[in-house]
């Protein structure tokens, strides 16, 4: 079973927004990038819909937050040039 993800919108919900389990343990340990910037995104984040915790988010602020995260991994990918 392979749990590397590809960083769609719908992985890193999955991934950020779901119940804590052992497989999803094991997927943050195989995709320790996407894991990172989830955490440096959720340190500034704020939600469109102004939403106070996670729990109450909307799926317009976790769709924000995942490309959040696309784009910090595109500014981190060693192939980009500036």
């Amino acid at each position: 079973m392979s749990v590397r993800i590809k960083p769609t919108v719908n992985n890193i919900i999955n991934l950020w927004f779901s119940v804590d389990t052992p497989i999803r343990q094991y997927k943050i340990k195989l995709n320790p990038e996407i894991w990172g910037a989830c955490q440096t995104i959720n340190q500034t984040f704020y939600p469109p819909s102004k939403r106070p915790s996670v729990e109450r988010y909307r799926k317009m602020d976790k769709v924000a937050f995942a490309r959040a995260v696309q784009e910090q991994l595109a500014q981190n990918s060693p192939g980009r040039s500036n």
